[in-house]
């Protein structure tokens, strides 16, 4: 026989074996030895947390007829027989590929038949979510009132995808993630077998890469093995992190002192040496947003309850807590929020490390300078609208303008001039507009050539740009533009996507067509004044 996979040769065979899921198994061993079996079960959670294992052992164990402390005995006739990959007894359905209504009424005709050897007949449905409506609805009258020699598992990583109907008739099980503890005590196991040394801070690294899964962390201590066997070393960390494509801690360490620092030049410097080292942008964003956040919790909790929260030793705790005492808690949480967003800005930017490098420059700017800017920002905003004649509102309707001010209330309509901050209008409204990608993707593409009187227009090449004018300009999504532009201006803006060489002319006729209607409303407004008089007049807008 070939090689077979960590994950395969360790898969438990008995309750024994499964670990971080303590109150699942005390459940199902009582159950066993009770005799107390439901007709039908729904395991769910994350991938590689034991759901299929668990259906298979529990499988057994229904079917033992010596079970020991409702473990299956493994020794008499009924086990023997299940231990065989083709016995009829137990089967395992594959819901992504059986997820039609044929395959489902063939089951319901099977499930007629007696068991072979045990006392039940299991069926595990794997990726149960995946069938279709119709699938389910043939399923349905089966789960509800089922032979009495039938028990169903239904194993699940989307329980929300299920109908209510189903999940009524399972008793439900959440398999949680495993601890990295847990992780690195069962990986230790598998290590003294094959007699293979290696390093603590090398397991740990794998059970957190593993992400709460043991069947990712034996696949990822596969890979290293066999990086491990060819360079004639045993598992070192300096291994795992070169399979991992991860940065060390010390280079997060450091990296994150220049960040402390404010040492622009030096993080840039670090990027480059990272990318020449042939690491990936995105790992290592992933890799300093979770030190971040340990420097984060380090400083907010303490040492004590970082080094539980965090499952990492005492002695790194205290390396996170002491390089947390170097600054506030608020500038970490302001570099942690811009790093986890440039993990977002990667998804649509052409070269990643432009964002990487954006958000570290950012995060290096001191926090006394970001609250004046902020300051400097608010003055600049306050002394716009005191120019534009922009006036606070009620959400519903506006208040009530006196005389003098009418003028400038239906300036609020279309502002006169260009607006001179057209392009931190259109910067907000962005950030606001990320929450819809495919519409902020759209918009990326395209350039903001005028925001003059409330008109904001993108140009986009004549070669590549009809499809994005197309799409921009149907009602739904220029609305949705139009929008986040008037919440980020103070007042009403509209929006139109063209294509580059017919923006200027369509542009001057708007403009045109603005102000004439402008001039207009003035022209009418003045004869009500002389009628009745300019202090007898007030000015009132709907929404």
């Amino acid at each position: 026989m070939g090689y077979q996979a960590l994950y395969r040769r360790y898969r438990p065979a008995r309750f024994d074996d499964f670990v971080g899921q303590e109150a699942i198994i005390k459940t199902l061993r009582s159950q066993v030895m009770s005799r107390r079996i439901a007709h039908a079960y729904l395991f769910c959670g994350t991938r590689g947390t034991g759901k299929t294992s668990t259906a298979k052992v529990f499988a057994r164990a229904v079917n033992c007829e010596h079970p020991d402390r409702g473990e299956p005995c493994g020794t008499c006739a009924a086990c023997r027989a299940l231990a065989e990959e083709n016995n009829l007894d137990i089967l395992e359905i594959d819901a992504a590929s059986n997820n039609g209504v044929d395959e489902i009424r063939d089951l319901r005709e099977k499930v007629k038949y007696p068991p072979q050897y045990g006392q039940y007949r299991v069926y595990i449905i794997d990726e149960v979510h995946m069938l279709s409506q119709g699938a389910f609805n043939a399923l349905l009258k089966t789960l509800e009132e089922p032979p009495a020699h039938v028990v169903f598992i239904l194993a699940t990583t989307e329980p929300q995808k299920l109908p209510a109907t189903i999940l009524s008739r399972c008793q439900r099980f959440d398999f949680h993630r495993i601890p990295a503890h847990q992780i690195v005590e069962r990986l230790k196991v598998a290590l003294e077998e094959g007699e293979i040394h290696a390093e603590d801070s090398a397991l740990r690294r794998i059970a957190r890469a593993a992400e709460g899964g043991m069947r990712d962390a034996w696949s990822i201590m596969d890979m290293c093995l066999g990086y491990a066997q060819e360079d004639g070393v045993g598992l070192t960390e300096e291994l795992v992190l070169r399979v991992l494509g991860a940065a060390d801690k010390g280079f997060l360490f450091e990296f994150a002192d220049r960040l402390i620092e404010c040492d622009g030049a030096g993080t840039l410097k670090m990027i480059d040496d990272m990318m020449r080292m042939g690491r990936e942008v995105q790992v290592f964003v992933r890799d300093i947003s979770a030190h971040l956040r340990a420097l984060m919790m380090a400083s907010v909790c303490g040492e004590e309850h970082a080094a539980q929260l965090l499952e990492v030793t005492e002695e790194d705790a205290a390396a996170y807590a002491q390089q947390a005492g170097r600054t506030s808690y608020t500038r970490l949480m302001r570099m942690l929020d811009l790093f986890l967003q440039s993990e977002t800005d990667m998804k649509w930017a052409a070269q990643p490390r432009f964002a990487l490098e954006t958000a570290a420059l950012r995060a290096c700017v001191p926090e006394e300078s970001v609250q004046v800017e902020a300051l400097v920002a608010r003055v600049d905003e306050l002394e716009r609208k005191i120019r534009e004649g922009v006036v606070a509102s009620a959400p519903k309707r506006q208040r009530v303008q006196q005389a003098e001010e009418a003028p400038a209330a239906i300036t609020e309509e279309a502002p006169k001039g260009p607006a001179p901050d057209a392009e931190r209008i259109w910067q907000d409204a962005m950030r606001t507009l990320k929450k819809q990608p495919q519409l902020f993707g759209m918009l990326r593409f395209g350039r903001l050539v005028s925001g003059e009187n409330g008109l904001f227009t993108v140009a986009y090449p004549k070669t590549t740009g009809g499809m994005y004018v197309k799409m921009l300009n149907i009602k739904e999504k220029k609305e949705q533009v139009e929008e986040a532009l008037t919440a980020a201006a103070g007042y009403v803006c509209t929006f139109r996507a063209a294509i580059e060489g017919t923006v200027a002319e369509s542009d001057k006729a708007i403009l045109k067509a603005q102000k004439e209607q402008k001039a207009q409303e003035e022209k009418n407004l003045n004869k009500v004044f002389d009628v009745f008089g300019r202090e007898n007049v007030r000015v009132m807008e709907d929404e």
